[in-house]
């Protein structure tokens, strides 16, 4: 063999080792804080959590009175045009829990009465995959989360890795 043949040979050996030690999905980590009880408008996720519980809830039981029960709120993908229309901007406003709106790269357009939903404000490579807001009770200011994907490639890996984190905001609030 030449020396340029063990030179090529070598290459092509190392090379696939390294493209796959290159694309490797990182180690997500799950929640695994307090158990949480979470109200989900819409149909609820597939977490890998077993100590958070989601409670399938309608528009009309977004009630201060009727949310006091639970840890947060999750908004679907498909509930975002209704969730921001003017009306429920006060309940997101005036809630002492967060909400969590999936697929939205912004709170915007549900927390700014005259701002309106369209597909400019969904998710989308480079962006927030999901937006959290809770208004401050000292200064009356929003607190806003944002949550991007891994490599910004929607997989269900990474979906997970998404919600984990918005549970460990959820209970470093509570804390």
């Amino acid at each position: 063999m030449t020396r340029m043949t063990r030179e090529i040979s070598y290459i092509l050996l190392i090379l696939p080792m390294l493209l796959t030690a290159c694309t490797q999905t990182p180690d997500f980590e799950p929640y695994d804080g307090r158990a949480l009880r979470i109200a989900v408008v819409g149909e609820p996720p597939e977490a890998n959590e077993e100590q958070v519980k989601f409670h399938e809830i309608s528009f009309d039981e977004l009630t201060n009175e009727e949310l006091s029960s639970y840890d947060a709120v999750i908004m679907t993908e498909e509930n975002l045009p209704k969730a921001a229309e003017a009306k429920y901007a006060d309940t997101y406003s005036d809630s002492s829990i967060p909400f969590f709106f999936i697929s939205a790269s912004s709170h915007i357009p549900f927390t700014v009465k005259d701002s309106e939903y369209n597909d400019s404000w969904k998710w989308e490579a480079g962006k927030s995959y999901a937006v959290g807001v809770l208004k401050s009770k000292e200064n009356d200011s929003f607190h806003s989360w944002g949550y991007g994907l891994y490599n910004d490639e929607m997989t269900d890996e990474s979906i997970h890795d998404v919600y984990s984190r918005i549970f460990k905001t959820i209970d470093e609030l509570n804390h």
